[in-house]
């Protein structure tokens, strides 16, 4: 009874020794739009790059050079600039107000168009 208990021991030591093995991580190539492990999030992994909730808000012609304007305090719209005119784009998805979270925090440029008067100076972004 002895010795069966030691070759069950000896088989269970083996079998997860060669699990450890198996569970290596493999050097393949990371997926175009996913960000790298400690990355950034998905659209963000490029520097400069129009985040994908952002850029969907532009319609299907999204400008090379995007600006956007964020209220400072509000992450549930913003100010696109569309045609030389900035127009306000609100009701943000929780995962949109991330992405606003995240380009607020990009220096602030000045735009070609001088951003809506809204009370607050807003924190105009450019997206290359």
């Amino acid at each position: 009874m002895r010795s069966s208990s030691h070759v069950l021991v000896a088989f269970l030591a083996l079998g997860l020794a060669g699990a450890s093995f198996a569970d290596e991580p493999q050097d393949k190539p990371v997926p175009p739009g996913h960000a790298q492990a400690g990355g950034a999030p998905p659209g963000l992994s490029k520097t400069g790059g129009l985040p994908p909730g952002l850029a969907k808000k532009f319609g299907e012609d999204v400008p090379e050079k995007a600006w956007i304007a964020f209220h400072p305090g509000r992450d549930d719209g913003a100010w696109f600039l569309i045609d030389g005119q900035w127009t306000l784009m609100s009701g943000f998805s929780a995962s949109l107000r991330l992405e606003v979270k995240e380009a607020r925090k990009r220096p602030a440029a000045v735009p070609p168009v001088p951003p809506p008067n809204v009370g607050v100076t807003l924190h105009v972004a450019l997206f290359e």
